[in-house]
């Protein structure tokens, strides 16, 4: 049976990690995908050994069975995907569905493909990267196919992780818009940065909130015996 022999970070993708089964790289998938696996257990894509020799038909299932595994393998390579969203591409690229049922179970029972682990990483990106708000969050992730109570959970946990919340979020992105509103007046400024946060499905209260955190402590006059 293939054995996988090593883990190693891919030199052409970053955050990807190639895994080596017999000496010789099988697969690149994220970094994260691999985290269950180790050199010395059997390699995920290898079949088991029939119990008895297959007749014609059955080599032809199985051929074809692997061969859906190994396009959802390269699949994973290029991005992580969620469940949903990864049997949609097999079954656009024509692979037979129940090999896709196949072979979705197969990657979730090796670790390779984890809803909870793809939405805490969509929301971390959306949390600590680029500022969204919590419903876009949401949407993207409802688009790709996880369900409604693994995206909340990711969110809270992130949230928790980070130690922030919605409000903090929402003043990030104000402040980085408003690096682009210079050159308006206060009142054009308060409006379009309204007007943004809105479109990012922050809540009209939180909306309200980061703008006053954001533009009345700058334009706030300083304190009774400062030069201003």
């Amino acid at each position: 049976m293939p054995i996988i022999t090593g883990i190693v970070p891919s030199p052409d993708k970053p955050g990807h990690v190639v895994i080596l089964v017999d000496g010789v790289a099988f697969a690149t998938v994220p970094e994260a995908s691999a985290a269950d696996l180790a050199p010395g257990q059997s390699s995920p894509g290898a079949a088991e050994a029939p119990p008895r020799p297959p007749g014609e038909g059955e080599q032809k299932t199985g051929a074809g069975a692997q061969k859906t595994y190994e396009r959802a393998l390269r699949l994973l390579s290029f991005r992580a995907r969620s469940a949903r969203e990864l049997e949609k591409r097999l079954i656009e690229k024509g692979e037979p569905r129940e090999h896709v049922t196949a072979a979705i179970q197969r990657l979730c029972a090796n670790g390779l493909l984890d809803d909870a682990r793809f939405a805490e990483a969509k929301a971390r990106s959306g949390i600590v990267g680029k500022p969204r708000s919590r419903r876009r969050i949401e949407q993207d992730l409802a688009r790709k196919g996880v369900a409604r109570d693994v995206a909340d959970a990711a969110i809270r946990q992130v949230m928790a992780d980070e130690g922030t919340d919605e409000l903090a979020v929402a003043e990030r992105a104000a402040r980085k818009k408003l690096r682009t509103l210079a050159r308006l007046d206060p009142a054009a400024q308060r409006q379009k940065l309204y007007a943004f946060l809105a479109r990012q499905g922050y809540a009209p209260d939180v909306v309200r909130r980061a703008l006053r955190a954001v533009m009345d402590v700058r334009d706030a006059p300083p304190p009774d015996g400062e030069a201003e």
